[in-house]
């Protein structure tokens, strides 16, 4: 006999560490070896350490001094954070 199974309900994904993400708008400043870079925040002009995140890395987007990009920082440690995206200006 088949055994029955339960019906699938989609249930909301929330990772409460998402919440507490700063993001920012930022420039590039100074390209930095092993996919880092030196980026200028534009709301208070501090230099901050960001790397790359794993989708841009994958789909290959290139970034080069003074592209404006999208930072995500954690309040753990604020001189580093994260590109997630760069805008096509």
């Amino acid at each position: 006999m088949a055994r029955r199974r339960r019906p699938f309900t989609y249930k909301e994904k929330t990772d409460p560490n998402k919440e507490s993400v700063i993001t920012l708008d930022a420039k590039i400043v100074e390209n930095l070896p092993n996919t880092q870079f030196k980026v200028m925040l534009l709301e208070t002009e501090s230099e901050i350490l960001c790397t790359i995140s794993g989708k841009m890395r994958r789909h290959w987007i290139r970034l080069m001094e003074g592209d404006r990009v999208k930072v995500e920082i954690t309040p753990y440690d604020p001189e580093r954070g994260r590109i997630v995206f760069r805008y096509n200006d």
